[in-house]
Formats: structure tokens, sequence, C-alpha cells
């Protein structure tokens, strides 16, 4: 019997979830023919874990926890660890596993180099190579990991803060293709959809990427 799988997602405000990723949730469960559930980092672990439908989880069932996080952020760093310790004492001698987060994955770097060679030779027009556009991070572990990402992708890492002023300075100034670093939509996708795209989790080389991993999972 498959382990059940609680995703952590970043989630909207308010702890809202974005469709894509319940629908992905949905499709992977049906895959697993295992339980799989989706918690968003902007909402508290509840009481008791349910999955979509509100089904209650055994609360001996084994659980992998799948950090759907693709920076080594803080969410990463530091939510990672305590919401890791809060499952253990919600859920006493049941077994935990955890995955590493999904921007450690190597399927997931290959997924992204093969974007990279699919957007080159880039777009008349434009110099340089493709863009990937994420949200500003702190610390050397993060330096040191956006370094590799480039090296490994072939990408140009951009730091992009989604203040309504610097999103509207980057419409003016993209002059490279970009591919937003989001699974799932959020502010960098809903205001410049026209120039970055729909989030990585539409598009079916990244979708069918995770779907491969997280369904292989005991």
């Amino acid at each position: 019997m498959a382990t059940a799988l609680l995703l952590l997602v970043h989630g909207r405000s308010g702890g809202v979830v974005p469709d894509e990723l319940l629908q992905f949730a949905e499709r992977l469960a049906a895959r697993r023919q295992a339980p799989v559930l989706v918690h968003p980092l902007t909402a508290g672990l509840p009481a008791q874990l349910e999955d979509a439908a509100g089904v209650p989880l055994d609360p001996a069932r084994p659980l992998t926890l799948a950090p759907l996080l693709l920076l080594p952020g803080a969410h990463v760093r530091a939510d990672l660890p305590l919401i890791v310790r809060q499952l253990r004492a919600l859920r006493p001698g049941a077994e935990l596993r955890r995955l590493p987060f999904v921007g450690a994955w190597p399927q997931w770097l290959d997924a992204l180099e093969a974007e990279r060679q699919a957007q080159s030779p880039a777009v008349e027009g434009f110099a340089g190579a493709p863009l990937l556009l994420h949200h500003p991070l702190e610390g050397p572990l993060a330096q040191r990991y956006l370094s590799l990402l480039a090296a490994r992708t072939g990408f140009r890492c951009r730091a992009t803060p989604y203040s309504a002023e610097h999103l509207a300075e980057l419409r003016q100034t993209l002059h490279s293709p970009a591919l937003p670093m989001a699974l799932a939509a959020n502010r960098l996708t809903d205001e410049l959809a026209n120039v970055v795209g729909v989030p990585l989790l539409q598009r079916p080389r990244f979708r069918d990427c995770l779907l491969q991993v997280l369904e292989g999972q005991p």
C-alpha cells in the first residue's frame, strides 16, 4: 500500500490553494491509488489531516511530506523543519518520510534545462539567455543555489519582487524571454501573464516531471 502524500505548497493569501494544485493532487491520487493532501504554507496545520474530500487520514498510516517548493528560501530553511516537528507531534508513532524540496530534484533541473533549450536560440529582438524570474532570496546558501541553477540549466536568474512598482518596471524593461519560478498562479503570473506566460504546473513538461517523481514514491 502506497503511503499518503502531503504536498506542501506556497498557497495564496488566506490559505487559498490555487485550482491547478488541487487538480494536480486529484490526478496524482488517482494514479497512486492513495490519499494526496495539500497544505498551504499560508495556513497553519489542522488538528486532523484530511484529503480534498474531507476524509480524515488514518493517524497510523505512513505519510510522505513532499515540499513543492522551488527555491531554498526561508520556507525550506525555517518553516519546513517546524512543520516536520508539528507533524511528528500530531501523529506520534506514525512513519513520516520527507522528500527534498523540488528545486533540488535532478529530474526538475533536467526539465528546466530542456525548457531553456526549447527557448533557444533567443527570440529575435531579444538578447542573452532566457531569464528565470524568482522571488528575492537572502543568505549565502540561496546565492550558491542560484549560481548552481544558472550553471546547470543555462538560464539567467533574476530576483523579482512582487510589489506593484517592481512588476510595472519589469513589464517595461524585460528584454529577454522569461520563465516564472512559480508552480501555481501568483501575483507575478497574474500581473504579467502576457509577458511571462502561465505558471509551471500548467506546462506539460513540468507537470509530467512532478507526476512521474511523486507517483513513483513508496
